[in-house]
C-alpha cells in the first residue's frame, strides 16, 4: 500500500515537472506580447490546474502580474479563483 502511494506521488511530481517544462516558454511568450483578455482568460484557466505546484504558481503569478493593469478585473477574478481552489485546501 505504501509503495503504491509513493508511486502515485512520484507520478504527480513528474506530471508537474512536465507541465512546468511545457508552460515555461508559453508563459514567456504571453508575457512578451499583449494578448486579448479572452486569450489571457483561456491561458490562466490551464495554468490554474497546476497552480498547486510552487514552480507552476510562480508562472501563474508572473502572468497575473504582467496583465494586472491591462485587464484588472480578469486578473482579480483569477486570483480569487486560485484562492478558492488551492489556498482553502491548504488550510
Amino acid at each position: 500500500m505504501e509503495e503504491s502511494i509513493f508511486q502515485i506521488a512520484e507520478q504527480i511530481n513528474q506530471l508537474h515537472k512536465k507541465a512546468y517544462d511545457i508552460y515555461l516558454p508559453l508563459v514567456d511568450d504571453v508575457c512578451r506580447r499583449k494578448v486579448s483578455e479572452e486569450e489571457l482568460s483561456y491561458f490562466l484557466d490551464y495554468l490554474l490546474d497546476f497552480a498547486c505546484d510552487e514552480k507552476m504558481l510562480d508562472l501563474y503569478k508572473k502572468v497575473c502580474r504582467t496583465y494586472l493593469y491591462v485587464y484588472p478585473r480578469c486578473v482579480k477574478f483569477y486570483i480569487d479563483v486560485y484562492w478558492e481552489m488551492w489556498e482553502e485546501e491548504a488550510e
